[in-house]
């Protein structure tokens, strides 16, 4: 692990793989998750020739806990760690939580993004169904702030108890005993503020769009209308696998991506 110091004194634990920074990809993970949710992907993708960047992301894992969350933030911490690293432009991939940063990072800073891929996660919250997805995980990690990590690991257990979903559902409810609520809390609201349907340039940033299948039909419509709003993008949808895709079906994520990647990068 490596630790960055940034100028405003947050620290961020970054966990690295290969070696060839003219090939970086930055990988931003979910919420509630750190950069061991990569696993699956930090060392395939290095022996595929990238140099691979896993922060975890301020509010998460061993990186600085905030009193004060906006993308933004996020957006300033990955500029701290290329500028460290020695990175200009870089493919970027986030899942989930990691998925919406990703978008607000290439809105505002299109010219250092190789490429880019987006897995499980939302664009904007406008429809009453999109708004639902926002607050219903505000108010259930209030109440896991309530009732203990406990309730929360049983949780995760339960979401993930699908026989394909092994590897993820160890992973979750590990990382749910080191659960910070007030984190969880003010990161989700910092992404319920994205509003990115429409402002990507897909001309300037190729595009992957994945969603696991099942998480229901609303879901993957969630996902498809991000895919909608930018030009030339390529949507993908993967059976047997929910958010984190990257995490319930490695294999098929690890394709669709390295397939991708084979093309825009």
């Amino acid at each position: 692990m490596v630790v960055i110091k940034s100028c405003d004194g947050t620290e961020t634990y970054v966990k690295e793989a290969g070696d060839s920074v003219e090939k970086a990809l930055v990988l931003l993970h979910g919420i509630g998750a750190d950069h061991r949710m990569w696993e699956p992907q930090l060392q395939f993708f290095a022996r595929s020739g990238y140099y691979v960047l896993a922060p975890d992301l301020l509010g998460h894992g061993e990186s600085s806990k905030v009193e004060t969350l906006e993308l933004s933030n996020w957006e300033k911490q990955i500029n701290t760690l290329i500028l460290n690293r020695n990175v200009s432009k870089f493919v970027l991939v986030g899942v989930s939580m990691g998925g919406v940063v990703a978008q607000s990072y290439a809105m505002h800073y299109p010219a250092k993004v190789r490429s880019l891929v987006l897995a499980d996660t939302f664009g904007e919250l406008r429809t009453v169904r999109e708004k639902i997805l926002g607050l219903g995980q505000l108010i259930g990690f209030r109440v896991f702030r309530l009732f203990g990590i406990g309730l929360f690991a049983k949780a995760m257990s339960f979401a993930y108890r699908a026989p394909f979903a092994k590897q993820a559902r160890e992973y979750f409810v590990q990382v749910s005993q080191q659960a910070d609520f007030d984190q969880l809390i003010r990161a989700r609201k910092a992404i319920n503020k994205i509003d990115a349907i429409g402002k990507i340039a897909g001309e300037r940033i190729p595009t992957l769009i994945l969603v696991g299948d099942q998480f229901g039909k609303s879901f993957v419509d969630i996902n498809r209308k991000i895919a909608q709003g930018i030009k030339g993008s390529q949507f993908v949808i993967l059976e047997n696998s929910m958010d984190p895709s990257n995490l319930v079906n490695p294999n098929a994520f690890n394709k669709a991506v390295l397939d991708f990647l084979s093309h825009y990068s």
